[in-house]
């Protein structure tokens, strides 16, 4: 991996490229308000590597939850501009953010609802997306937690492509089943391994309309607030073969409250 030096800037329509990252970022503004009633607020930061494909993403995340059960989540995901394999933290572009609402409902003491609702936006489509969250607590390591989403993708029509398989459709859907086991032991470090299943009316996969991933994260908390983590994921390469990649990802976490 390389690190490139910065090339001098060129005119071009920057305000125009920064203008959905700024209105996002001008909703943080809204938390520090919020976190006077929160529960927890975190922000995130994650930087990404796919094996394969040799690219590399970032991605910052920030969120609060309120005592009355009610949660907000911002995303915002960059990546290094065109094809340029193995070069990270040079030309970085806008690669989409997300807005995410939830609502805990506490049924008794070991079962958590969650439902949800995300509006993702990048350059080719904008998703809508609708969840539901099951958790349930073990003992006070050990918690298991299953969610259903329903994914509506709308694709800009400028940007479909009948010779692409994953771009054919202007209208696509996609049902997700994700399960994540967690564990947090004793000492510093916690465990959390996720399987997620897809199933689109798209061809998404080996030239099929079904998908899977799996993560394996790694949390070391070196204090009340700060939370450095590692993750090992195995995902797709692309939709018209069975070709798998390593996904690696670090990354640290800051707890306000």
């Amino acid at each position: 991996m390389r690190f490139a030096s910065t090339h001098p800037k060129q005119p071009s329509n920057k305000n125009k490229k920064m203008k959905k990252p700024l209105a996002l970022i001008s909703l943080t503004a809204l938390f520090p308000g919020a976190w006077a009633y929160a529960d927890s607020a975190y922000i995130n930061y994650r930087h990404q590597y796919a094996e394969s494909t040799r690219m590399h993403a970032d991605q910052v995340k920030f969120g609060s939850r309120l005592d009355s059960g009610w949660g907000f989540e911002g995303e915002l995901k960059y990546k290094t501009a065109g094809d340029r394999q193995d070069v990270a933290f040079d030309n970085t572009v806008g690669n989409g953010h997300e807005l995410t609402v939830s609502y805990q409902y506490r049924l008794d003491e070991k079962w958590l609802l969650t439902p949800s609702f995300a509006l993702e936006s990048i350059e080719k489509s904008t998703a809508y997306k609708m969840g539901l969250k099951l958790g349930y607590k073990v003992n006070d390591q050990l918690s298991v937690s299953g969610r259903y989403r329903y994914d509506s993708i709308k694709l800009d029509r400028d940007k479909v492509n009948h010779e692409m398989p994953d771009n054919q459709m202007d209208d696509q859907s996609i049902n997700r089943y994700d399960v994540w086991v967690n564990y947090a032991s004793k000492g510093p470090w916690a465990y959390e391994y996720q399987f997620t299943y897809f199933d689109a009316d798209y061809i998404r996969y080996d030239n099929g309309k079904t998908d899977y991933e799996q993560n394996a994260a790694f949390k070391y908390k070196w204090d009340k607030r700060w939370v450095p983590f590692f993750e090992v994921g195995d995902i797709k390469v692309d939709s018209e073969d069975d070709k798998r990649q390593l996904r690696l990802r670090v990354g640290v976490q800051y707890n306000f409250l």
